[in-house]
């Protein structure tokens, strides 16, 4: 990532429903990565805006009645993107934002690697079947997701004297 690329975490409403964008670029431009949209939208992302709120690790960079979009701080950004491939399709995301306060805080740091590296690997993948295209396929996301769930829950598990 260059110096003026940063991660940005977007949430619009179109009506009823809430898109959620993961983006890695400018505040002018930039790629989405990962999209998630569903029900506990607005909930994943207010937990993840409020989380990262305890660590001043959020720029706000637009709040409006359609869309809010916070730039988070490089060093977390990855970690964020391995959390959203871990909620993606997720029946109880709610389950998950426990972990994700325990691992910002230093509880887990197994997962700060797992997380981080599960992103790189569905971005590298992801190339691998879409050549031309810079987002992750979504093939490889649902794959990805299912064997972050297995991973997280077996370290957390671990770590559990």
């Amino acid at each position: 990532m260059s110096e003026e690329e940063t991660y940005i975490i977007t949430l619009r409403r179109k009506g009823k429903e809430t898109i959620m964008n993961f983006n890695v670029g400018s505040k002018d431009k930039s790629t989405t990565l990962i999209r998630l949209k569903g029900r506990k939208t607005q909930m994943i992302f207010n937990e993840i805006i409020s989380a990262l709120a305890k660590y001043g690790a959020i720029t706000t960079l637009k709040t409006s009645e359609k869309e809010d979009a916070y730039a988070i701080r490089d060093d977390l950004g990855p970690i964020i993107g391995g959390f959203l491939i871990l909620v993606r399709r997720s029946v109880k995301p709610r389950k998950w934002i426990d972990v994700l306060n325990d691992t910002l805080d230093g509880k887990h740091p197994a997962l700060v690697a797992a997380f981080e590296n599960f992103l790189t690997m569905t971005l590298d993948l992801s190339k691998i079947e879409r050549s031309n295209d810079k987002t992750i396929s979504p093939i490889v996301l649902d794959a990805m997701s299912s064997s972050l769930k297995t991973l997280t829950t077996m370290l957390i598990k671990e770590e559990v004297p």
